[in-house]
């Protein structure tokens, strides 16, 4: 995808002591086929050092880093809009990977129609396809739609 100039893209991430599993999301954001104007990580006053995993990649994405001491997720993702430089901003959390065309298809909707405000992406899970846990929510959501057709 040739990248339209009209629109900046930041990608927020929310981390709080997970070093590793940022480090890996970072990774998988260095193979984007469309790289973001801005990566900002906001460190929601982690106990943790990030120092050498920032370093790690300062050179390989545009890079930038705040703390926020409010605790909880809504205060972070606040202080990452609040700091970001985007016109389209896409949030992603830190124990995720990012398949290499995340950016590029996050983005194609707001070029695409001008009246987009919000989308959204398919999550994947990592675990092992096939788990108690995966097939008690396929179950569950099932029976739940079952129950909504029925009283319809």
């Amino acid at each position: 995808m040739n990248r339209p100039s009209a629109l900046k893209t930041s990608v927020v991430v929310v981390s709080k002591d997970r070093p590793e599993n940022l480090r890996n999301l970072l990774q998988s954001l260095v193979l984007q086929t469309l790289m973001p104007d801005e990566v900002l990580v906001v460190d929601n006053n982690s106990s943790k050092i990030y120092g050498p995993v920032f370093q790690e990649f300062q050179d390989q994405l545009p890079l930038k880093t705040v703390v926020e001491t409010i605790p909880g997720i809504p205060a972070a993702r606040n202080r990452g809009i609040r700091e970001s430089c985007g016109d389209i901003i896409i949030f992603t959390d830190d124990d995720c990977i990012a398949d290499e065309r995340w950016v590029e298809e996050m983005v194609k909707p707001f070029y695409k129609n001008p009246y987009i405000g919000i989308v959204g992406g398919e999550i994947l899970s990592g675990e092992k396809a096939g788990s108690l846990v995966e097939e008690f929510c396929i179950s569950e959501t099932l029976m739940r739609m079952g129950r909504r057709e029925e009283k319809e």
